[in-house]
């Protein structure tokens, strides 16, 4: 996604950059999934309260150009166990209900190689990356799995439980999905509350299980909320009751469930004594989905959704947290991507070389050295046959037009228009054609997609034109 292997050697073994930092920390990545970047206190939401998430990140650095690199979840993810882009192993779409299709055996996890070093690994919740048993996620360097190993779930285990509405996405299953498919370890467990309860709640259980560890721990919180279905507790929607729409209200109450996890966890940590010890990052696989409801959540103040490669699809909430090692209260606007946490992680870790070429880059001198600069300027998405490009404040997105008359450029200044909100292809053509072309240098180095996309959707834009994207 971005010019880092220019910063590597083209050897077997690829360096990983020092971190800075002679501390090996336990490690937590908390991944929401579908969550808006202006769903949090912190990002702008006066709907939702987050004071939990809003607390991290005034204790630590709010990433407000934090992106990742697919606007849907699962190649998102495959960056972000990886460490690289998921176009270099032909990981271009979600995979749907293919169960053979997951990161390619032959490469190393972010927790195969903390773990290499020493590290307890643990993956709670969401894993969408492959379900047959070379992909299952204690064959893929966690040690530890509790969660489901598909792509979609439901929240409360019989309708009683709470309030729902039916899941709205084209083709999915009318009527109530409950929790299905909980395994630890691959042995099924019983629900005994809601999903994001039960994840949050394991986290705590782990955390105070490597208390008295000699070893660091890396943990995986893959949270499924605030991804649809929309279902919550009645326990849970009880403080947005005055919110009239149902969908603004469960969702609202789907993002405080999580919050209310991120507390517990940080409660845990500082309980048993590993708070000051503990990297924490919060972060969102996309952004939130058009398809809940209008004005249901919020990717404020950019424009598009999940699925788009407008801001609003790939720009996330991102957020870091140390104490004594980031310092407090810092919002950090250079570009950084998803995966760069995962090449933290290995540095962080100790790990001195990687056998596959690294995209991502470690944050941690960045983040430590004002002087430091930019990680890098340049970014690319690639949803065949839809493409986005940003190299600077300029950013091309080129789109498939709906009605099959070819594609449509979309281009525009961040820097002056962060909501893409004026197109600039015709003023600008030089811009335009240099980005294509900057863009086909990179995509002529990635492989074709190992498998295509089942979903088409059509985009509305202001102009009425409608646009066709891909998941």
């Amino acid at each position: 996604m971005d010019e880092a292997n220019d910063r590597h050697s083209d050897s077997d073994a690829v360096a990983v950059e020092n971190t800075g930092v002679d501390i090996r920390p336990n490690i937590i990545l908390i991944v929401a999934d579908d969550l808006g970047y202006g769903d949090i206190g912190v990002n702008g939401s006066n709907i939702i309260a987050t004071p939990n998430i809003n607390a991290l990140a005034e204790g630590g650095v709010n990433f407000s150009s934090g992106y990742v690199t697919a606007a849907v979840c699962a190649p998102s993810r495959a960056a972000l166990m990886t460490g690289r882009h998921q176009q270099s192993f032909a990981y271009e779409y979600n995979p749907r209900a293919r169960a053979e299709i997951g990161i390619p055996v032959e490469l190393d996890t972010v927790a195969d190689i903390v773990g290499a070093e020493g590290y307890t690994t643990s993956l709670i919740g969401k894993w969408h990356l492959g379900r047959t048993p070379e992909h299952y996620p204690t064959e893929r360097g966690f040690d530890t799995f509790f969660g489901f190993v598909g792509g979609g779930n439901g929240f409360l285990r019989v309708p009683e439980d709470g309030l729902h509405l039916q899941d709205p996405v084209p083709g999915s299953n009318i009527g109530f999905k409950g929790i299905r498919g909980i395994e630890r370890n691959g042995v099924p467990i019983k629900p005994d509350t809601d999903l994001t309860t039960m994840l949050s709640r394991e986290a705590v259980k782990f955390v105070e299980a490597e208390a008295d560890s000699d070893d660091p721990f890396f943990m995986i919180l893959a949270h499924f909320a605030p991804h649809s279905p929309l279902q919550a507790t009645h326990a849970q929607i009880e403080p947005y009751a005055h919110i009239e729409d149902p969908a603004t209200r469960i969702y609202a109450a789907m993002v405080s469930a999580v919050d209310e996890g991120v507390g517990e966890l940080v409660e845990a940590l500082v309980r048993t004594g590993q708070r000051e010890n503990t990297l924490i990052v919060f972060m969102s696989d996309n952004g939130c989905a058009s398809y809940i409801g209008d004005g249901a959540c919020s990717n404020a103040p950019y424009a598009g959704f999940k699925g788009t490669h407008f801001e609003g699809g790939v720009r996330v909430p991102m957020i870091a947290n140390w104490p004594g090692v980031l310092e407090p209260g810092q919002t950090y606007d250079q570009p950084i991507v998803s995966y760069d946490w995962s090449v933290t992680a290995m540095a962080l870790a100790g790990a001195k070389t990687y056998r596959q070429q690294l995209d991502g880059l470690n944050l941690m001198p960045f983040l430590t050295n004002p002087d430091a600069g930019s990680p890098r300027s340049r970014m690319h998405w690639r949803t065949l046959p839809n493409f986005a490009i940003r190299d600077g404040d300029w950013k091309l997105w080129m789109v498939e037009r709906s009605d099959g008359t070819g594609m449509e450029p979309l281009l525009y200044n961040l820097g002056t228009d962060p909501g893409e909100t004026l197109n600039l292809a015709e003023v600008h053509p030089e811009e335009l054609n240099r980005l294509i072309a900057a863009f086909e240098e990179w995509s002529s180095t990635m492989p074709e997609p190992g498998f295509y996309s089942n979903r088409r959707s059509s985009f509305p834009m202001p102009n009425g034109m409608r646009l066709s994207v891909y998941n």
